[in-house]
């Protein structure tokens, strides 16, 4: 009695992004033109804490941060009032992911100068990255008092609120930030975004598409809808804008990851690894890759590899229920049920809810003659899969039982 292999086929289906919680590495929300570095307010007299601050600028935007911090040090230590420079300051020490520092900087900045809307916006998007909601909101909101046309605050406390899942509030922002540039596309982005969440598909498309007719180059709005057309099994739609992406950003590997697991499902085994190697190989951390690719060499029957990959996720995140059942399946195969059965155990200790692990559990211990404990934990998992009205898995586990009752009777 053999568990079936697709069982695993339907998780590579599951795991695919969310695009609405994906984000490209460098974000399309810093061409607002509205968006300025630093502030224009009174420039210092002393010139030469001018010079530190502009090389400070400079390094900053050549991405040299070491640099730039030095700079920004010797500008405020030679004026130590120097509003911009703490603001520079704290930019440079929340990318190097200094986020308390950069705070301190910002907040310095904001009691030399309270009417300088860049600060209270930097400030806001430290507080966003440490998932300080309420410091952000009221960091973005006091920007847009300052700055009634502060787009790129009106885009960022729309994003904000999304990961709050307060959609209305979301698409107020959004909205006011295509209404104040509505030739940029990262308004719509963020508003077909907040539609993907509420599952209308159909107007996150339109609203992605609005975003490409804006900037067909933006690799953003093309992964995203992707996504969207993926969810509505638009397989050839959407494989081409997964390649689109690759084309515009080929260092992203979540495009990689969702084209692949399209080609999986259509088939093309060896064109889906390729593809769940790229993402690995940009990110070798990419736990969903290396559980998907764990799939794809299951599928093809190479347990070596297979086992490998699952390793390598539980190792990533070592209460992944899913990982810890995939391994025992290829364990199994391998023919060491005992081993098997201790890690199917082992995933559901980890989700009690987690049907598969019972069901394959079961087919295994019917293997090594231990049919009551199979029944047991065949009804467990019949229980969740009706809850989830999961019939393919509801008359699989009626055949085993009729199986399993014809053998012991």
């Amino acid at each position: 009695m053999l568990k079936t292999k697709n069982l695993l086929a339907v998780a590579i289906i599951s795991l695919c992004l969310n695009p609405a919680n994906a984000a490209l590495a460098k974000t399309s929300s810093e061409s607002l033109s509205a968006t300025n570095i630093y502030y224009q307010a009174q420039v210092p007299q002393n010139k030469e804490a001018i010079a530190s601050f502009e090389k400070g600028e400079n390094f900053y935007l050549q991405g040299k941060l070491a640099e730039a911090e030095a700079a920004f040090r010797q500008a405020i230590s030679l004026e130590p009032n120097y509003a911009q420079a703490y603001v520079g300051l704290g930019n440079v020490l929340d990318d190097q992911g200094k986020p308390q520092e950069a705070i301190t900087s910002y907040k310095k900045a904001i009691s030399l100068d309270a009417q300088d809307p860049v600060a209270y916006l930097n400030l806001g998007l430290t507080y966003a990255r440490i998932d300080n909601y309420p410091a952000a909101i009221a960091n973005y909101q006091q920007a847009i008092k300052l700055d009634s046309k502060y787009t790129k605050a009106y885009y960022l406390l729309g994003n904000v609120y999304y990961y709050q899942d307060k959609f209305p509030e979301a698409i107020t922002n959004y909205q006011q930030t295509i209404r104040l540039e509505p030739k940029n596309p990262v308004g719509y982005v963020g508003l077909g975004n907040v539609f993907y969440a509420q599952n209308k598909i159909d107007e996150a498309i339109d609203q992605y598409r609005q975003a490409i007719s804006i900037n067909p180059q933006d690799a953003e709005p093309h992964y995203y809808l992707a996504s969207a057309l993926s969810s509505q099994d638009k397989t050839a739609e959407a494989i081409a804008e997964y390649q689109e992406t690759i084309r515009l950003q080929s260092n992203y590997p979540p495009a990689y990851f969702g084209l692949a697991n399209l080609l999986y499902d259509t088939g093309k085994a060896e064109e889906a690894i390729a593809n769940y190697k790229k993402a690995i190989s940009l990110n070798p951390n990419y736990a969903d890759a290396h559980y998907n690719l764990g799939n794809a060499y299951y599928g093809q029957d190479k347990l070596t590899e297979a086992i490998k990959e699952y390793q390598i996720v539980i190792k990533l995140q070592p209460k992944n229920p899913k990982a810890y059942t995939g391994l025992a399946n290829a364990i199994d195969d391998q023919g060491k049920p005992q081993e098997a059965i201790a890690l199917y155990q082992k995933a559901i200790s980890l989700d009690a809810e987690y049907g598969y692990a019972y069901y394959n559990l079961a087919i295994t211990l019917t293997k090594v003659n231990r049919p009551q404990e199979a029944i047991a934990n065949l009804n467990k998992a019949k229980r969740l899969f009706q809850a989830q009205g999961n019939q393919q898995m509801l008359g699989k586990i009626e055949r085993v039982l009729k199986q399993i009752n014809n053998r012991t009777n």
